[in-house]
């Protein structure tokens, strides 16, 4: 071992940020690595065993299965790595992101202070930087919902314009469509394939991009068809690639009349999940048909997690 320099678990722990039964486990499942021993029967990493455990990590942040990875060699990771992020693999990027705390009310309060004064390049750098730092589900339960939960307040208080949210919205639904482009499933799982969309005159689109990046970290196939979609255009969609389910994000409209039309139009075993701050009526409905209903994406995530 002359030359090299080896850690302790604790110190491995803190440099990849991978926890310390974490690493354990990884390595008894999986053999992901396989550390030096001391005199003592101590575990030791070496930097080639650190970075591997980063990779890894920031791999099944992004909806990779540690089961199906965790085998492969360094530079197969670093492949893995640079075809989903679409740039070069960085080491240091990697190994020193996990134990650098990102201040999310830090981000929000700067892109809160930069609309205000409508520093739209600010808004977008401040975006495009916080993408491609954490997670999609991170991005969206950290970033995307308290965000415009935030803006929607000040713009009932009359401290944000309408026109402000909108070009906030604008901003932020490019770069979440970037972020969900660069991970889109190319080849389609039909049968478990899910479609995303709103009921036609539904026009607000952040909490359907919010599932979308939920499906993208999960690793779940599905297809962005957008908001405002009538239900026989829907329904066609559903039928011709098979699919799974349909998610809707509603809002306050009564919707039943929408989902009565899309149901009759369905011919494949196709479910209908909701989303959204919808009607109590509306809800009765749901129960009825026996429609999978989620106020909050927080139980949207729950639900996917386990999905």
């Amino acid at each position: 071992m002359a030359g090299m320099q080896y850690f302790n678990i604790q110190i491995a722990s803190q440099l990849s940020g991978v926890a310390s039964a974490t690493i354990r486990a990884w390595e008894k499942r999986y053999s992901a690595v396989v550390p030096e021993r001391a005199d003592n029967k101590h575990r030791l990493y070496s930097e080639k065993d650190i970075e591997k455990l980063a990779l890894l990590f920031r791999l099944t942040e992004f909806g990779q299965s540690i089961g199906k990875i965790a085998h492969l060699g360094l530079n197969e990771l670093k492949e893995i790595y640079a075809t989903l992020m679409h740039r070069p693999y960085d080491e240091m990027q990697v190994v020193t992101l996990h134990h650098e705390k990102v201040d999310y009310e830090k981000i929000l309060s700067n892109l809160l202070i930069a609309l205000y004064a409508y520093k739209l390049d600010i808004i977008s750098h401040e975006l495009e930087k916080t993408r491609d730092l954490i997670s999609p589900r991170d991005f969206c339960l950290h970033i995307l919902i308290p965000l415009f939960h935030e803006i929607g307040n000040k713009v009932e208080r009359n401290e944000l314009s309408i026109a402000q949210e909108h070009t906030v919205s604008a901003i932020v639904s490019f770069h979440t469509g970037q972020l969900i482009g660069r991970h889109y499933q190319k080849k389609l799982i039909k049968q478990d394939l899910i479609l995303i969309s709103t009921p036609e005159g539904e026009l607000h689109e952040i909490g359907i991009l919010a599932s979308a990046l939920l499906c993208v970290h999960y690793g779940i196939p599905f297809v962005y068809m957008g908001p405002n979609l009538p239900a026989l255009s829907l329904s066609d969609a559903a039928n011709a690639l098979k699919a799974k389910v349909i998610l809707l994000g509603m809002g306050h409209k009564d919707e039943t009349k929408y989902l009565s039309e899309l149901s009759a139009d369905l011919k494949s075993n196709t479910d209908i999940w909701v989303g959204g701050p919808i009607e109590e009526s509306v809800k009765q409905e749901l129960v009825k048909r026996k429609i999978n209903y989620f106020p909050t994406i927080h139980a949207l995530d729950t639900f996917l997690s386990t999905y």
